[in-house]
């Protein structure tokens, strides 16, 4: 049976690891991110906030990795991270992506790219991936089954609008 220190080492290891890879996230997510009891990571994220090595601001309920990100937070990427913890199950690997994909995850055998589809750069986005070389399946988040329409990009395997509170409505074009 693993200590307490021993979890904590582990744990924290990997909370500061996504944390820093995705620099804001809410306090939600990190507790979905990880198995173990929710107390446990709580205690966790305390400990750590207490340690000044994370941040959390409960108005907002996010996780930082440095006080400003308060201020500022990314969307995108909180959007991005909501699908991500619908694969958790089948995640092998996952990291923040490079313009314009969001977030990249391996589930087993196949890679996805999670792109955040900002109102009105559609045009951009179609222009960016459609010249990109990529076998990876693609899952965009946009605000609204009209801007899917406008939107013509290879290997998309589904569309996505993330609700305030963390839900994920996946549908597909056409149906």
């Amino acid at each position: 049976m693993k200590t307490r220190e021993e979890i904590y080492e582990i744990e924290g290891a990997a909370l500061l690891r996504t944390i820093s890879t995705y620099h804001t996230l809410t306090y939600e997510q990190v507790i979905r991110t990880f198995n173990r009891k929710p107390e446990t990571i709580r205690n966790l994220i305390s400990s750590l906030v207490k340690q000044g090595r994370i941040f959390y601001d409960p108005d907002s309920n996010l996780i930082c990795d440095r006080a400003n990100r308060v201020d500022t937070p990314d969307h995108a990427i909180i959007a991005a991270y909501w699908v991500l913890l619908d694969f958790d199950k089948a995640l092998v690997y996952h990291t923040s992506g490079e313009f314009p994909v969001t977030i990249t995850f391996f589930s087993e055998d196949e890679e996805y790219e999670i792109i955040y589809v900002q109102p009105g750069q559609e045009l951009l986005i179609n222009h960016v991936l459609s010249k990109a070389k990529v076998s990876a399946n693609r899952l965009l988040i946009v605000s609204s089954p009209e801007q899917a329409n406008q939107l013509h990009i290879p290997n998309v395997i589904a569309f996505c609008i993330v609700e305030q509170d963390g839900k994920v409505k996946y549908y597909r074009k056409g149906r």
